[in-house]
């Protein structure tokens, strides 16, 4: 049950995470001349989940294994998509928004893994 609560307080602190680094950055609907913006955010989600899903099912009786492969998978398929996302909207101020994004939440699961890792050893 602690765990569970855990999760949930991460999620709702990365959404809001989300939504606060919108507003700094001053980012308005994302309309961008044609460019799917919204296709690579739906792409990574739908990658995460999968992999998600498929790691929970062989690590699930090793934590500190899981939330490693956990963080190989949020590392390679956000950095596809903050280089996509950098090399479609070099002007535009979302990317930048990625960046940060991406560069705190992988702080965050490090810290995670590192909590994990020396409470189990």
């Amino acid at each position: 049950m602690e765990m569970l609560l855990i999760w949930f307080v991460l999620a709702f602190g990365f959404s809001f995470l989300k939504s606060f680094l919108k507003k700094r950055f001053a980012i308005e609907q994302e309309e961008r001349s044609g460019i799917p913006v919204r296709r690579f955010e739906r792409w990574t989600a739908a990658v995460m989940v999968i992999a998600i899903t498929m790691l929970i099912l062989f690590f699930v009786d090793v934590p500190e294994t899981f939330f490693f492969w956990v963080f190989i998978v949020f590392l390679t398929v956000n950095t596809a998509q903050v280089f996509s996302k950098w090399k479609l909207l070099e002007s535009s101020r979302k990317y930048q928004m990625s960046f940060v994004y991406f560069t705190v939440t992988a702080l965050a699961l490090l810290v995670f893994i590192a909590t994990i890792r020396w409470q189990i050893g």
